[in-house]
């Protein structure tokens, strides 16, 4: 049987709400009792132990804030993610956008990726089973309600044809106003409907989480019509579908927001970085000559345009406040 050893003792009086919050975000073997009219902090593992008492002791005295430091476990020196048991961990804390910590030492480059409630986030969980629900009505033939049909009378972009009489035209002179974002739900095949739905989990799920609900559906909506639109005008004659604009909608948001909250980073730089790596690959063909798959471009630019251009607005209306790191 493993020997608990106190870790930290704290006064009766101590609230210790962002200690638990602190040893839940990271599943510690600790454990919190009361005794002697003190609470004392217990651990099994010495070595964890060790390594927390300068946390708990700046903790303690208000020198930093437990809701707003990142542990990560690492190895013989190379970060790990498994294991709650693992003992060896960098502490770090986030003390402003300029990266230092209290001590003056510049910050490491740990990240933890964040997690919600799912009732925080329905419309995200909501968007990923679509993306299923789109490629399984595709490949059973059931999803042309779901598309804009194609212009067929000319070969060329941008065809000469007048609005009037194009297929989009006839669709909303049908009253078919909802082609104008169901095409985000079609996906032509599983990884296509896969990484649309990771990209949706890892991007929408933040930014509803923190901006609410209806900010989301908004940015969801405006980033579809926007990249279908800019996809069926750049090129009329091809069939197209996929969340991909909306995914590139998020990924704009997002941008937008860290350049006015730099404290905020529930999505890592890094993720926003490959993907527009990717959106410019893709835009210069490469992908499309390594693979023989067609990529809707338009919709791509499109979706990171009405991402961009939402976000300016909302954070000129001082909403990037709401994204401020708890």
């Amino acid at each position: 049987m493993s020997q608990w050893i106190t870790v930290y003792s704290f006064p009766s009086s101590k609230d210790l709400s962002a200690l638990a919050r602190f040893i839940h975000r990271y599943q510690l073997p600790l454990r919190i009792t009361e005794e002697k009219n003190q609470q004392l902090l217990l651990s099994p593992d010495a070595g964890l132990a060790d390594m927390l008492k300068p946390l708990l002791q700046r903790w303690d005295s208000g020198e930093l804030d437990l809701d707003r430091v990142q542990m990560q476990r690492v190895e013989n020196g190379e970060p790990i993610s498994e294991g709650p048991q693992t003992t060896n961990a960098t502490i770090e804390t986030q003390r402003g956008p300029e990266g230092a910590m209290s001590d003056g030492q510049p910050k490491a480059s740990a990240f933890v990726l964040p997690t919600f409630p799912l009732q925080k986030t329905p419309i995200s969980l909501l968007l990923i089973a679509l993306c299923f629900l789109g490629w399984f009505l595709q490949i059973n033939n059931l999803s042309s309600g779901l598309l804009i049909y194609p212009d067929r009378s000319s070969g060329a972009l941008f065809s000469q044809t007048p609005f009037s009489q194009s297929s989009l035209a006839w669709h909303i002179q049908q009253g078919q106003w909802w082609r104008l974002f169901t095409p985000a739900i079609v996906h032509f095949s599983l990884p296509h409907a896969l990484f649309n739905a990771l990209g949706i989990w890892i991007l929408g799920r933040p930014i509803e989480a923190r901006g609410g609900s209806f900010l989301f559906v908004v940015l969801v909506l405006f980033g579809a019509v926007a990249s279908n639109l800019a996809q069926y005008f750049w090129e009329p004659r091809v069939l197209f579908g996929g969340m991909s604009g909306v995914v590139y909608a998020l990924v704009g948001f997002a941008l937008v927001v860290q350049r006015f909250q730099p404290q905020w980073r529930d999505i890592p730089t890094g993720i926003l970085t490959v993907a527009l790596v990717w959106l410019l690959l893709c835009a210069l063909g490469i992908m499309t000559l390594l693979t023989g798959v067609g990529v809707a471009n338009a919709a791509h630019i499109g979706g990171l345009l009405s991402g961009l251009f939402i976000a300016l607005v909302y954070c000129a209306l001082s909403g990037a406040r709401r994204f401020v790191p708890s």
